[in-house]
């Protein structure tokens, strides 16, 4: 399944669900989150069933944006259980965000 763009109030259901969230905070102007969406998608198929892919853009939710402390886009989030896990800041390649899955979900 590809990514989910969601609102503030999917973000919210999604944070009360069984299953870890990975947040892509992204803009559709910027350059660095249109060459990371592509690896992002993937590793969103790669792990149907085990997390939820979520992409915020911060233009559309610039408080929720704000509220997760997003500075710099793209900044992926990772949580479980509503509580965060970590966070990853313009990562540079799938390699790295599956490093950062790996290292937090224990896989």
């Amino acid at each position: 399944m590809a990514a989910m763009d969601m609102n503030k109030a999917g973000f919210e259901q999604a944070l009360a669900g069984e299953l870890p969230v990975l947040v892509d905070l992204w803009a559709p102007w910027c350059g660095y989150c249109r060459r990371i969406g592509p690896a992002f998608e993937q590793v969103a198929r790669e792990n149907e069933g085990r997390l939820v892919a979520a992409k915020i853009n911060v233009d559309e939710e610039p408080e929720l944006a704000k509220d997760l402390g997003a500075e710099v886009i793209p900044t992926l989030l990772l949580y479980r259980g509503g509580r965060a896990l970590g966070t990853l800041v313009a990562p540079d390649s799938k390699a790295a965000i599956d490093r950062f899955l790996a290292g937090r979900l224990g896989e």
